[in-house]
């Protein structure tokens, strides 16, 4: 270890020890440090008015080096280059973030948060694995809860399509919560992603933690995709602090005919209010996402590539994937011949086909 790490870990400690202070959060902390100068004179400052400072003190590296017991897991503070950057404007974002997996995943590339109800339709289950698969195919970081549900869909599709994904949990890494989530956040990890957290091990859970690590959900996205939500919950209070917050919100609209009922109340009130911001297909949705969706076509996968394959790859790549029907129609083609052409496609490994007949691009990573 080097006398950098060293003198970060001691920081670290510093930051995780002062934030322990009885009445004293994120915004409390930073503007109290604010106040005297540095994390230094914080430091002295509390030794020096707290006469138990060294029992809380105690507890406090206990519960650290408890955490970062388990191999692979790892914690950062606010200072280390690791640490999200969109969090850095956020004013109440965790200044020690305990973690699993990739380090790096939160700054890897553009996220989007995918949200939705613990309670979804088969439809918004289905939705949130598409549109996961999707913004993975694309080059985008899927960011959402873990919960089950839609939250869980995304996570999913993301892995499915060898994307990466950051699960952000309302409470402590271990155990993962839900227990029967414990298989999907060892594949998170896998495909290089992360599970984070601003809770150390054996930390007591609250209910609102799951409602404040919303906050962090969508600080984290430059864009936000609600899938399903009823009158009140979580997806419809990350809707709102996304339109807050300024972060682009696209809302699924469901059909007036065959989607109705509670569990849809959230996306209507929205939608009644901003209509723009509906959309109805993954067409639609791609498209408001705008042209940073848009993927080049690497050369090296195009070369060889026979060229009655060339205008159907390139339609695939540009729009992200699509049914069999929507790239006929594209590329002036019978489905029926595009659809021998995509199974060469799919044993040259250049598209994948995902439920709901859907055809993603492979190999663009």
């Amino acid at each position: 270890m080097s006398v950098h790490q060293i003198c970060d870990m001691d920081r670290l400690k510093k930051w995780w020890i002062l934030s322990g202070a009885e009445g004293v959060g994120p915004v409390k902390l930073k503007d109290w440090i604010e106040s005297v100068g540095s994390l230094e004179d914080a430091w002295d400052q509390a030794k020096r008015r707290d006469s138990s400072f060294s029992s809380k003190e105690r507890q406090r590296l206990d519960s650290l080096a408890l955490t970062l017991s388990e191999e692979g897991f790892w914690a950062i503070s606010w200072e280390d280059q690791a640490y999200p950057r969109s969090w850095r404007e956020l004013r109440d974002a965790p200044v020690v973030v305990f973690g699993s997996g990739n380090q790096r995943a939160m700054n890897d590339r553009p996220f989007a948060a995918v949200v939705g109800t613990r309670d979804c339709s088969q439809r918004a289950a289905e939705l949130g694995f598409e549109v996961g698969c999707f913004l993975a195919g694309q080059d985008w970081g899927v960011v959402s809860g873990l919960a089950r549900g839609v939250d869980a869909m995304a996570h999913r599709g993301a892995c499915y399509a060898e994307g990466l994904t950051v699960a952000c949990l309302g409470s402590p890494l271990r155990p993962i919560y839900p227990r029967d989530h414990r298989e999907l956040a060892g594949e998170i990890v896998r495909c290089g992603g992360a599970l984070i957290s601003e809770h150390a091990h054996e930390a007591e859970v609250h209910r609102w933690h799951f409602a404040a690590r919303n906050r962090l959900i969508v600080a984290m996205a430059e864009a936000l995709v609600m899938i399903q939500s009823p009158a009140r919950g979580g997806a419809l209070l990350s809707a709102q602090l996304a339109l807050d917050s300024g972060v682009d919100c696209w809302v699924y609209r469901p059909d007036d005919r065959t989607e109705t009922g509670k569990r849809w109340a959230g996306n209507r009130t929205i939608l009644d209010e901003f209509p723009d911001m509906g959309w109805s297909s993954m067409e639609e949705l791609f498209a408001r996402l705008g042209q940073t969706l848009r993927a080049a076509t690497p050369n090296q996968l195009e070369q060889g590539l026979p060229a009655d394959l060339l205008p159907i790859w390139r339609w695939i790549v540009q729009k992200g994937g699509a049914q069999i029907s929507d790239i006929a129609h594209g590329c002036k083609m019978e489905p029926e011949a595009i659809g021998r052409k995509l199974f060469i496609m799919e044993l040259k490994g250049l598209v994948q086909r995902i439920p709901g007949g859907w055809y993603v691009p492979q190999g663009l990573g």
